[in-house]
C-alpha cells in the first residue's frame, strides 16, 4: 500500500510540475491537478495539505531532477574541468532547443510568486547555490584565480542566457554565453 501511495504522490508531483511549467503556477488550480493526475481529492490533500505545500514540493522535486540532469550531462562531456565548464552551455543549449522549453522553471517561479519568503523562492535560491557549487569546483580544478567572483559571473551568464532563450525562443543564447565564458575563463587563469 505504501508503494501505491508513493506512486500517487509521484503522479501528483509530475502532473503538477508539468502544469505549473506549461501554464504558470498561479494559473493552475488544485482541481486541475486532481483531474489531470487522476487521483482523488482526498489523496492529493493527504500528501499536500495546501497549494503552497504542493508548490514547494513540486519545486523541490523539479530542482532535484534538474540538478541531477545538469551535473550528469556536464560530467559526461569534456575531459578537463575547463572543457566541462564550457560544456555547461552545450547542455543548456540542448535544453533551450527542446520543443517544450518555456524558460527556467525556477526563474519563472520567483517571478510569478513575488513573496520572497515563499518556500518556492527558497528552493530556487538553493538550486542557484547548488549550481554555483558545481561551478566553484570546476573553476577551482581548472585553475581559475578568483573562483568566488568567477562563480557569480557564471550565474549571471546562465541567468541571462536562460532569459534570452525564453524571450527569443532560440537556443542561440547558450552559444553567446559559452563564448563569453571562454573569454572569462582565459582572463582568470
Amino acid at each position: 500500500m505504501a508503494t501505491q501511495g508513493s506512486n500517487a504522490r509521484q503522479q501528483i508531483l509530475e502532473t503538477a510540475s508539468e502544469l505549473f511549467y506549461q501554464k504558470g503556477i498561479q494559473h493552475v488550480g488544485i482541481n486541475e491537478v486532481i483531474a489531470a493526475s487522476g487521483v482523488a481529492k482526498r489523496t492529493l490533500y493527504r500528501w499536500f495539505p495546501s497549494k503552497d505545500q504542493l508548490i514547494e514540493d513540486v519545486m523541490k522535486h523539479r530542482a532535484s531532477q534538474w540538478l541531477h540532469w545538469f551535473s550528469e550531462a556536464v560530467e559526461e562531456r569534456g575531459n578537463t574541468p575547463k572543457e566541462r565548464l564550457l560544456a555547461t552551455f552545450d547542455v543548456l543549449q540542448e535544453w533551450y532547443a527542446s520543443p517544450n522549453f518555456r524558460g527556467c522553471p525556477f526563474i519563472n517561479a520567483v517571478l510569478e510568486i513575488a513573496d520572497a519568503s515563499h518556500k518556492a523562492h527558497h528552493v530556487s535560491v538553493d538550486l542557484r547555490e547548488s549550481i554555483r557549487q558545481i561551478i566553484l569546483g570546476l573553476a577551482s580544478q581548472a585553475g581559475v584565480k578568483d573562483v568566488e567572483a568567477f562563480s557569480q559571473q557564471y550565474l549571471l551568464l546562465i541567468g541571462g542566457a536562460s532569459l534570452m532563450a525564453t524571450i527569443e525562443r532560440s537556443p542561440n543564447a547558450a552559444i553567446f554565453a559559452q563564448n563569453t565564458l571562454s573569454v572569462l575563463i582565459d582572463a582568470n587563469l
